[in-house]
């Protein structure tokens, strides 16, 4: 497979009708793409207007940031126009060529040599790590009930692949001492309840019992980190998916729209919040850094650890793992200018966080910040 040496890509979006396709084609020309496309959408109603992005980006995490820049940039222009975003694709610029020269399309706008304006994109290095430890660890032997397993309606729910009847078993599975715990949990969640980020009726249901497995005494501490991982990657579904809309949004003039059973599963995932927090003091200090981004998500029920926030994040400022504490912190103060700031520091060394996420329109700080607290926390674990 060749390797390439320099970035190219398209940018399309998805218009009504041909006169705001042909409108917003007209205004990307203008905005500096030497060549826009549109066409009648191939699936369904409307048209897909096609920037023809030809770079070149350097093919590292400033190209990939600088595109996606321009792709945003771009956006905002046919939001004028009634024009919402809609993907794009990522190529070698020799490919986006020959691909563009095949296309013959109902409307083309040109502007020969012409090259959308590129911003400067200056990553910032990494602060260093400092690995929280799982110790001390105070779990004790002993048998794990789950109480209430049994009333709910399972094989009413469904989940990624059909009715929901195996759920019980895998989280009984789970307080299995003996059990293939990697193998259940990612059956569970990865599989079923989480499968690609989506969520499912059975998923809020199921959450309420990975807090009574954490809080049984009976979990040592890798097992309850696992846990509280998860209930994070759930709380911040209704955030990924309203960030991913926010374009639309304001294009329909509309609210952003979560995805299906997403507002049902963060809510649940806050109702285990005021019980989790009582165990801050039981808890190692690496589990306390997901408990803390967790909390920070629902500040109304995990206020309390705030001065425990505070605390920590000070004993590991200028480090990775102190940056997402003091913005836990920040979002659980209030302090929205603040976890704003912090976020976006995050966002300049963690190239997986996109610029984007920040500059989403009509969206609080605690949605965008949120987001970027609850996705980047997992990988400085």
């Amino acid at each position: 497979m060749a390797t390439w040496t320099a970035m190219a890509g398209t940018h399309q979006f998805t218009a009504d009708d041909e006169p705001s396709a042909t409108a917003a084609a007209g205004a990307l020309c203008a905005y500096g793409f030497a060549k826009v496309t549109a066409d009648p959408a191939r699936l369904g109603p409307g048209w897909t207007v096609t920037a023809w992005d030809e770079g070149p980006y350097p093919v590292d995490a400033v190209g990939h940031r600088q595109i996606e820049a321009v792709a945003d940039a771009a956006a905002a222009v046919v939001r004028a126009h009634g024009v919402r975003a809609d993907g794009g694709t990522r190529c070698d610029p020799a490919m986006l060529q020959t691909l563009r020269d095949r296309r013959t399309a109902a409307v083309t706008r040109e502007n020969p040599g012409a090259r959308p304006p590129v911003p400067e994109i200056v990553l910032a290095p990494a602060p260093p790590s400092a690995p929280l430890p799982l110790v001390p660890d105070t779990a004790a032997d002993g048998e794990i009930a789950l109480p209430g397993l049994r009333d709910v309606r399972w094989a009413e729910l469904s989940h990624a692949h059909g009715p929901a009847e195996d759920i019980p078993d895998l989280l009984l599975a789970l307080a299995d001492p003996d059990g293939d715990w990697d193998d259940t949990l990612d059956e569970l969640f990865g599989d079923n309840l989480l499968h690609q980020g989506t969520c499912y009726p059975a998923t809020a249901a199921a959450l309420p019992f990975l807090t009574r497995l954490i809080r049984s005494g009976a979990l040592p501490a890798g097992r309850r980190l696992d846990l509280y991982v998860w209930l994070l990657v759930a709380a911040d579904g209704l955030l990924a998916d309203l960030v991913a809309d926010a374009g639309t949004a304001e294009v329909t003039g509309a609210e952003p729209r979560p995805g299906p059973w997403a507002p049902e599963v963060h809510a649940a995932v806050g109702d285990q919040v005021a019980a989790l927090v009582t165990r801050w003091d039981d808890e190692p200090p690496r589990i306390r850094l997901v408990l803390a981004c967790l909390a920070a998500l629902f500040p109304e029920r995990g206020g309390a650890l705030a001065a425990g926030m505070a605390a920590l994040a000070a004993e590991h400022a200028g480090t990775s793992q102190g940056a997402f504490l003091s913005l836990a912190h920040a979002l659980i103060s209030g302090a929205d200018g603040r976890a704003e700031d912090l976020a976006a520091g995050i966002v300049a060394w963690d190239d997986s966080c996109e610029e984007g996420w920040l500059r989403a329109p009509g969206l609080p700080v605690a949605v965008r910040a949120g987001h970027v607290l609850a996705d980047g926390v997992l990988r400085v674990l």
